[in-house]
């Protein structure tokens, strides 16, 4: 029993090396694709020859054609770090249950939500560029905010369903339980729902989803099967404990700065470079790979503080499911489950934790809740 579980420790320290060494090859990798689309012309070559097409006036159908057909030719050419990453690492470490035929479903499915999402918010953003060229930065902060909460809001009805099953949860004593304590917490939900994970990964996971008339619960069939009622309700108390914590409040005002500071140096950037490229102005969608590796960049950069606020509220909703439950037993022993089952590193190196987690390592959260 020892020797299992030592193994399984090994496993996902092995399963999260390999998988932050392919993060930072993506990001080289892309990096050298925007840098080659930008600097050989072709971005130029590809909005030029779509203006000519489609004439002046119709120049934001010049937009939303480039950003298809842009979007597309990345997609193609980082889909065998997908296949590997989302396919093969995931059968090698019997993560997933997918046939291939499946996975590709879903890639596609994902294909095509990511060129309906990315045309949407570059013909606005792009539109903004020449419209109001001094400020577009500004009005797209509030555009960007505004169609996130959309996409949250939807995603639990028309996004996820594309993806997973969900059913209402049978009654019975858990879901009787989950509705006592949304009434206790002041939560109204539209349903408790059973979220097929099975069909697709043998992981684990709970949420809440969606806002307003949209906001649920949904547990993992594979939590339900392998977890106690109180581990299942220190999981969701967890969730409870962000919404008492307003943490989705914190979440969108966090995200209006990053995303106002984003557009801002993205302004900055397009201002600078695009001359230096053969663009004249800054609303030709010709210079979107100087866009969006401005972007990129500032994400990364700011990506282990935005992680640090991330990981502090997770302890803070880790100190409400505790308070909750009366104990901290059912939370840390499904911790210990989760980190199994989901093949998590329990105790990443402070560097890499820093840098790229958003939620403190596991170990870190058991000794938190274990002291309180």
């Amino acid at each position: 029993m020892v020797d299992a579980k030592a193994n399984r420790e090994a496993m996902a320290k092995e399963y999260d090396a390999v998988n932050n060494r392919l993060y930072l090859i993506q990001i080289i990798v892309l990096t050298v694709l925007l840098a080659v689309y930008q600097l050989t012309g072709a971005s130029t070559a590809l909005a030029n020859g779509l203006a000519a097409r489609f004439g002046e006036n119709l120049w934001y159908v010049t937009n939303a054609v480039y950003t298809v057909v842009s979007v597309f030719g990345f997609v193609a050419f980082m889909m065998p770090f997908s296949y590997y990453s989302g396919y093969v690492l995931e059968h090698h470490y019997g993560l997933s249950n997918e046939t291939f035929g499946d996975w590709l479903g879903d890639f596609i499915k994902s294909l095509f939500i990511d060129l309906v999402l990315a045309t949407v918010l570059f013909s606005v953003i792009y539109a903004l560029l020449r419209l109001i060229p001094e400020w577009w930065w500004l009005a797209a902060s509030v555009f960007y905010i505004l169609f996130a909460v959309v996409i949250s809001t939807i995603a639990p009805v028309i996004i996820m369903p594309l993806f997973h099953t969900f059913q209402p949860l049978e009654e019975g004593d858990l879901t009787a339980a989950v509705r006592s304590m949304m009434e206790d917490a002041g939560i109204e939900v539209v349903g408790v729902y059973k979220w097929g994970l099975e069909e697709r990964t043998s992981t684990a996971n709970a949420a809440f989803t969606g806002f307003g008339k949209t906001r649920r619960i949904i547990l993992g069939d594979t939590l339900l099967t392998g977890y106690s009622q109180d581990e299942i309700l220190a999981i969701l108390a967890h969730e409870v404990g962000h919404y008492k914590n307003r943490d989705m409040m914190r979440l969108m005002i966090t995200s209006s700065v990053l995303a106002l500071a984003g557009f801002y140096i993205a302004h900055h950037a397009l201002l600078s470079l695009t001359a230096l490229v053969g663009i004249a102005n800054i609303y030709d969608i010709a210079a979107a790979p100087i866009f969006i590796f401005s972007l990129f960049l500032f994400s990364l950069v700011s990506m282990p503080f935005s992680n640090m606020h991330s990981r502090r509220r997770e302890f803070a909703a880790d100190a409400y499911a505790v308070k909750t439950m009366g104990s901290s037993d059912a939370l840390i022993s499904s911790f210990e489950k989760l980190a199994d089952q989901n093949l998590s590193n329990k105790e990443p190196a402070a560097w890499v934790e820093f840098l790229l987690h958003s939620h403190p390592s596991m170990a870190r959260r058991i000794e938190r809740a274990r002291n309180q």
